[in-house]
Order: structure tokens, then sequence, then C-alpha cells
């Protein structure tokens, strides 16, 4: 019973630290945005690769706010993934079959809900 408290401690952070690096990313774009003298493109919508190479390039241009704000929704979609799977991991460590199986399911349901969209 403890463990399984611990476990749902350890998800309770991630998901916090999802949500508050999620939170900087964002509001760091919205800043770098109201002060950029250019306005940035609000139809352009970077690929995963350009975000990538755009927020490590350490160059900054009138895209990098868009680019911040995009990584932070990113992070948040990417936060409920990082739950199932550290869910699924709960239960493997706790031999509950059951809800490894579930919890399998779940996280196939939004790899291939993730691979749909980005079609």
């Amino acid at each position: 019973m403890e463990r399984a408290k611990t476990y749902e401690r350890r998800i309770g952070l991630l998901l916090r630290a999802g949500v508050a690096v999620s939170s900087v990313l964002m509001a760091a774009g919205l800043l770098l945005a109201t002060f950029q003298s250019a306005q940035p493109a609000v139809d352009y919508n970077p690929t995963l690769r350009e975000l990538l190479i755009g927020l490590t390039s350490g160059q900054t241009n009138e895209s990098t706010a868009l680019l911040l704000m995009f990584a932070g929704l990113v992070v948040l979609m990417l936060t409920p993934f990082l739950r199932v799977l550290a869910a699924l991991f709960a239960f493997l460590a706790e031999k509950n079959w059951r809800f490894v199986g579930v919890a399998t399911v779940v996280f196939c349901i939004l790899v291939g809900q993730l691979i749909y969209s980005l079609q």
C-alpha cells in the first residue's frame, strides 16, 4: 500500500512538472513576442524537427517566440503520455498484470491517436 502511494506521489510530481515547464515556455514565448519589434507569423505551424532545430540553434529571430510557445504546447501534450508510461512501469513493478494490460492498451491508443493526427 505504501508503495502505491509513493508511485502516485511521483506521478503527481511528474504531472505538476510537465505543467510547470509548459507554463514557463509559453510565458517566455509570450513575453518575447510582446517585446519583439516584428510580428511573428500567426499562420506558421512548425514541424517537430523545425521546433527542435529552432530552439537548439542558439539564435533568436522573429519566430523564436512562436517556437517557445509551440514547445510549451508540445510539453503539455506529452504530459499525459508520460503519466500513462509512468503508471505502466509502476504496475509492472507491482506485478499487477491486469493494470499493465490496461495501461498498455491506453498507451497504444494515445500513440495511435498521435500518429493519426500527424498525418
